[in-house]
């Protein structure tokens, strides 16, 4: 790679700039497509900046919506919904993963560089199985979005026959939420509501949460799963983490979400229930990173949406089709304090967590941390308050909650988003960008700082706390 300075610290551009640069390129030409008039339904008008948002939201798997009605069913037509689907297929899979399938198709053999490339998009630490992992990548990706799309197919045609209009549309409406559900993208074509009124349709909830579940495990973890002959004992460190740090989350979630949005039924029997069990499984599920909802989050109570943004901030797992710090990134900094009271070396599952790892969990956290507080210092300036529009008013905390959303690329919102001003936008669009890539890879995208000297110094102790 090449130099840009000499001496004693050089600087080189790493190959997870082109990633960086690919997912630019790719929300750039979806931007174009969706604002272009054979995209739109008639008579509709899209400004560009909304365009702009709707590709990146798509491109990062978010699902926030800022278009005027805040719906891509009443915005855009048949050609304008294939192009959201084919960026939430793009940004599911990543830009490195699509430009390996074109690679192999001219040439059989991958170089150095494009071995790291894919290596860094995926998340691995070895360049062993490159070709098999990316054969099983897709394979896993459409044979659960064909099986996926076929169960919802059936629930939509059979059972919901006032929402979708004939065989076509429940084709249509079934393969474009199979699609969005496993990349836990959060988009849908029902209109502005989301899936509130499927709230009680048990089938679709569990086939959509089974869909996000899965997306968001990772491939590594699936290909594990599978070559292991689904035996836990036998799966490698990383596969357990995450499947104990997820069924944790949504178990945790579902049962605070529930909790705090019924305690006042609970201590007042006069007062309505919030929220049933099946909402609060779901809504725990989403809130992970695929951001679709069954309840209006506008009534939500403050506690249950601080918990959310928990949630949200955790996110999938490294590898699958969902952002945030990733499960198994809480699960070391958790190892890790826990190891400061027991003094032990961090460990789990008999193996000892690295300390590289542990490192690099704790740079994750505090680069989201500065990354997150920044954009939410910017939108508050931009907004300068509250936000009042018809009989709803927004303040900070919605804010705050978008900005979690667009971070974790979740796509949840308690209705804000199109009722921001044009910064409070592209902070969110910046948001979403930079919760896909990974807030390291960002940071060392461009510029990998080496040093030719090393030096040891001694150590004295600091106080603390």
């Amino acid at each position: 790679m090449k130099n840009f300075l000499r001496g004693k610290h050089k600087f080189e551009i790493r190959p997870v700039a082109f990633i960086c640069i690919a997912f630019l390129l790719v929300i750039f030409i979806g931007s174009l497509l969706l604002r272009a008039p054979f995209s739109l339904n008639e008579g509709v008008n899209v400004d560009y900046i909304d365009a702009l948002f709707t590709s990146t939201s798509a491109t990062c798997v978010t699902g926030l919506v800022s278009l005027p009605n805040g719906s891509v069913a009443d915005t855009y037509n048949i050609f304008g919904r294939i192009v959201v689907a084919t960026l939430i297929q793009i940004g599911g899979l990543g830009a490195a993963t699509l430009a390996m399938s074109f690679i192999l198709i001219i040439s059989s053999n991958l170089s150095m560089n494009q071995q790291t490339l894919i290596k860094e998009s995926w998340n691995i630490s070895s360049f062993k199985g490159l070709k098999k992992i990316f054969y099983y990548n897709f394979l896993i990706t459409f044979i659960a979005e064909f099986v996926g799309a076929i169960l919802l197919f059936f629930d939509l045609y059979f059972l919901h026959g006032d929402v979708v209009k004939g065989v076509d549309d429940a084709f249509g409406h079934a393969f474009f939420l199979s699609i969005s559900a496993f990349n836990n993208a959060g988009f849908d074509i029902f209109g502005s509501t989301s899936l509130i009124n499927f709230s009680n349709d048990v089938f679709l909830n569990l086939i959509i949460s089974l869909l996000i579940i899965f997306g968001g495990l990772g491939y590594l973890v699936i290909i594990d799963i599978i070559s292991k002959k689904f035996k836990f004992k036998k799966l490698s460190l990383h596969s357990k983490v995450v499947i104990s740090m997820t069924l944790f989350l949504i178990i945790v979630g579902t049962l605070t979400i529930y909790l705090s949005e019924n305690m006042a039924h609970f201590i007042n029997n006069n007062e309505k229930a919030g929220m049933n069990f099946l909402e609060s499984f779901f809504l725990s599920v989403s809130t992970r990173t695929a951001g679709f909802t069954t309840y209006n989050l506008y009534d939500a109570r403050i506690a249950s949406i601080l918990l959310m943004n928990i949630l949200m901030f955790v996110g999938a797992s490294p590898g699958g089709t969902g952002g945030g710090i990733k499960t198994t990134t809480a699960f070391a900094l958790f190892m890790r304090i826990r190891s400061g009271f027991d003094g032990k070396h961090p460990h789990a599952f008999k193996r000892s967590i690295s300390k590289d790892t542990v490192q690099k969990a704790f740079t994750l956290f505090f680069l989201s941390v500065l990354f997150l507080s920044f954009f939410i210092v910017l939108i508050f300036a931009f907004e300068g308050g509250n936000i009042e529009t018809g009989d709803k008013t927004f303040d900070s905390l919605d804010y705050v909650f978008d900005a979690f959303s667009a971070f974790a690329t979740v796509g949840l919102s308690t209705g804000v988003t199109p009722f921001f001003s044009v910064g409070s936008k592209i902070c969110l669009i910046l948001l979403m960008y930079i919760g896909r890539i990974g807030p390291m890879s960002i940071s060392l995208s461009l510029f990998k700082l080496k040093r030719n000297n090393k030096r040891n110094y001694v150590d004295e102790e600091l106080p603390i706390g």
